[in-house]
């Protein structure tokens, strides 16, 4: 049997384009229109689409994509310090706004999808602004003077001038996308928030709300699920029983919390099931694992439970030989990952929650950088391959056991654990530190904004 067509190829510089005539809507000559069919690591499959017609200089460039809308909405939230950020690959979805709030503008979605850089972006909205300004100047004054404000700050900003400033995309399809100009460090200038859209956001994209109205319904049963699990009788298997060898899903056999989910990718009911684990010397965690019967797709989650502590906790082990492959650890969706030996940074929740041992977290942090290049443009270049061959290698002699590394977990909450295998006795490789978190901390998990008194009203 022959395999399949490769319809979506990598995005490298030996990407073969598909050309075709085309009319020119400016000057209804024949044109060229240039098709290439990619995939951007780490984000999704597009289309990219340019007109150039030699008759009248016209172009057009324009980006579809190639697959559904994401599962959730998504926010992205850039901080322009310097102006190398001008020089971010950003690519902003049809049903994406963008906003600059220290001029309070909002650039509404236009139905058309696009790929520039941020400074190509500036660029573009100078010259829409610009359009009917000689217009306004004898029209409408007050507007012309207001539009002409933002035009010499848009400026400005595009010269490297005036710096900071805040560019905000809200997408409720969750298909725009900002480069990180450094994928193996956390990116402390772009803050990334997924939301689950409204109804009235979806209708808005042309989708069917029926299949939303069910997701909503379906997370406030799982939500009173967690709120009180001994009343619908979940069991609990102990963390020292947990077989690494063998995917979570496995383990989670026997719970009797079964909610029927539909799919994420094929829409038909699955089965979500959720148990509760508990860590010896540490706390209970939530497994909640779906399976889809009908197009095998497999998810898991795992979550910390209890309270919102008041302080943050640093654990940072000092890997000596094989036997620290072995630790049991518990990252959680609040923790960053850090190993300082080859300079590598994980942003908070990057992997999500992670209950495994040192050997499997080193094993996913491999999976993501080597199965998941990052967005690096046409292509990468060879010093940048280098580079992430080297830390390749370091990362399965960590896994291996042949080198000494140091792992460090930086948790918001104390909702992180590496088990002490010397309990009761002091585990003199494992250092621990609480710290004070910051506003900007709190900002990330939302506490600022709780409402905890009142909140029937």
């Amino acid at each position: 049997m022959n395999n399949p067509e490769v319809i979506y190829a990598n995005l490298t510089g030996d990407s073969e384009p598909f050309v075709t005539d085309s009319l020119c809507v400016n000057c209804e000559q024949q044109g060229k229109t240039t098709i290439l069919l990619t995939k951007i690591p780490m984000f999704s499959n597009i289309i990219i689409v340019s007109f150039d017609c030699e008759q009248c200089g016209y172009k057009n460039n324009e980006v579809q994509f190639g697959g559904e809308i994401k599962e959730k909405g998504i926010k992205l939230h850039l901080k322009v310090n310097e102006p190398k950020d001008l020089q971010r690959q950003i690519i902003r979805s049809e049903f994406c706004k963008a906003l600059i709030p220290e001029l309070e503008f909002e650039m509404p979605s236009n139905k058309k999808s696009s790929i520039n850089t941020l400074e190509g972006f500036l660029q573009n909205i100078i010259d829409d602004l610009s359009h009917d300004q000689p217009i306004r100047k004898y029209t409408q004054v007050e507007v012309h003077d207001r539009i002409e404000y933002i035009i010499g700050k848009l400026k400005e900003f595009k010269e490297g001038q005036g710096l900071p400033f805040h560019w905000i995309l809200e997408d409720p399809s969750g298909n725009s996308f900002i480069q990180n100009l450094n994928e193996l460090q956390e990116d402390p200038s772009l803050k990334i928030q997924h939301y689950i859209r409204t109804i009235e956001e979806l209708e808005a994209m042309g989708y069917s709300a029926e299949n939303q109205k069910q997701e909503v319904q379906q997370i406030q049963q799982q939500q009173q699920v967690i709120a009180d699990p001994i009343h619908q009788g979940a069991e609990q298997i102990q963390a020292g029983g947990q077989n690494f060898a063998q995917p979570i899903e496995d383990s989670v056999k026997n719970e009797s919390i079964n909610i029927p989910t539909p799919c994420n990718v094929c829409k038909e009911m699955g089965e979500n099931k959720m148990c509760t684990v508990t860590i010896p010397h540490f706390k209970e965690i939530l497994i909640m694992s779906f399976n889809c019967g009908f197009c095998g797709f497999k998810d898991t989650e795992v979550k910390a439970t209890g309270e919102i502590t008041k302080q943050g906790k640093i654990i940072e082990l000092k890997f000596e030989n094989e036997n620290d492959l072995c630790r049991d650890v518990f990252k959680s969706d609040t923790a960053k990952l850090i190993i300082p030996d080859i300079e590598l940074e994980l942003g908070t929740g990057t992997l999500g929650g992670v209950y495994s041992n040192v050997e499997g977290l080193l094993e996913q942090i491999l999976t993501r950088l080597r199965d998941n290049n990052p967005f690096v443009g046409d292509s990468a270049d060879e010093d940048y391959k280098k580079k992430m061959e080297s830390i390749f290698q370091k990362l399965e002699e960590f896994k291996s056991g042949k080198s000494k590394f140091t792992l460090i977990i930086r948790d918001l909450v104390e909702n992180s654990f590496i088990q002490n295998p010397f309990y009761p006795n002091e585990d003199n490789q494992v250092k621990i530190t609480l710290f004070d978190r910051t506003a900007e901390d709190n900002d990330e998990l939302g506490i600022d904004t709780m409402k905890t008194e009142n909140y029937q009203n």
